[in-house]
């Protein structure tokens, strides 16, 4: 009896601390706001003008870029971001020892799963792009890739080549894979 209240209690805090995870996750996105981002820029380069210069050009320059180039490099940043909180949370549950072994476990899989992510998406991209595609934002979920082309649409052939190259990195089932036109870019 007693050997399952241990595991009833390990499986709640299990739930716990994903249902926290989730939560935190989800708060910091909405706290999370792009004209934050620059108020931090701004700060940094007065304190120090010529270490951060390159940080305005950068800033700067983005109303500059061509139509539609926006989205992909907020989708980028949303994207990495995201997946940066995700594994400072994990890394955090890794190096604190008070965390359970078994939870210890499963947060540093995370990671490497994680950084897998982070690798096939960028290989994703630059092979979308090396195929003549203008640009492409990928997102690799466990049960699902998404795939965001800087296209009004899209003809078989192209569908079928950037199947192949989704399945190929992420040997993912093809009725998992969403491939989505910029709809954005068709109205300009």
């Amino acid at each position: 009896m007693n050997k399952m209240t241990i595991i009833t209690n390990r499986y709640t805090l299990g739930l716990v601390l994903v249902a926290l995870f989730s939560a935190m996750l989800y708060i910091g996105y909405l706290e999370l706001k792009p004209q934050d981002n620059l108020a931090i820029i701004d700060t940094a380069t007065e304190t120090n003008e010529e270490q951060f210069a390159w940080i305005n050009e950068d800033y700067t320059n983005l109303s500059k870029l061509p139509e539609g180039t926006e989205f992909f490099i907020e989708y980028r940043l949303d994207r990495d971001r995201t997946r940066e909180r995700q594994l400072d949370l994990l890394q955090n549950i890794v190096e604190d020892p008070n965390s359970v072994a078994e939870t210890r476990q499963e947060a540093q899989q995370k990671i490497l799963q994680i950084s897998n992510y982070l690798d096939q998406e960028l290989q994703l991209e630059n092979l979308i792009k090396a195929k003549g595609f203008k640009d492409a934002v990928i997102f690799i979920q466990p049960q699902s890739v998404s795939v965001v082309v800087n296209q009004k649409e899209f003809d078989r052939d192209e569908i079928a080549q950037i199947t192949d190259l989704v399945i190929t990195i992420t040997s993912q089932n093809i009725e998992n894979i969403y491939i989505i036109p910029n709809e954005e870019l068709s109205n300009k």
